[in-house]
């Protein structure tokens, strides 16, 4: 028994693997299976683009009209400012002016009242150097001049009858 015998195993595996994307951002499209193949693919943004273009436009239209009205905000805050402060000027300046009319009216009776103090001192004056003679002579010359003025009222008076 006895003879020959021969066996062959042969295996041919080709695993690839392969795989193409767009290039940049990928916009999420990717392609399996593409080994030595010619793939073309188009990608639409359905108008993405288009419509950022004109959000961006409206959002740069309605930033200058919120900078506008911004700007007359502010300009009417400083105008009330303005006003509010000339208003308090006023205000502060009449005040002060009518202070400082009481403040002379005051400072005059203060004056008039220095000086009946200043007379009351200079008679006090005198009568402290004299003893009081200057002030009995002329209360003396008083009560004459009015006892005199009677008397030739009561002596008219007597011729007339």
């Amino acid at each position: 028994m006895g003879g020959k015998s021969s066996s062959s195993n042969k295996t041919q595996s080709t695993n690839v693997s392969g795989q193409t994307a767009i290039s940049g951002d990928n916009l999420g499209t990717a392609i399996s299976g593409v080994n030595n193949s010619t793939v073309n693919v188009t990608a639409t943004d359905h108008g993405a683009v288009k419509h950022a273009f004109e959000l961006g436009g409206e959002l740069v239209g309605q930033s200058g009209e919120m900078f506008e009205q911004a700007l007359e905000h502010a300009n009417q805050v400083n105008v009330n400012s303005m006003d509010f402060a000339e208003n308090a000027l006023e205000d502060i300046s009449s005040s002060n002016s009518e202070n400082l009319q009481v403040m002379a009216g005051l400072a005059g009776n203060q004056a008039e009242q220095n000086t009946k103090n200043l007379d009351a001192l200079m008679d006090l004056a005198k009568f402290n150097q004299d003893g009081g003679a200057s002030e009995n002579k002329q209360q003396q010359i008083i009560m004459m001049v009015i006892i005199s003025v009677v008397l030739g009222g009561v002596a008219i008076m007597a011729v007339k009858r």
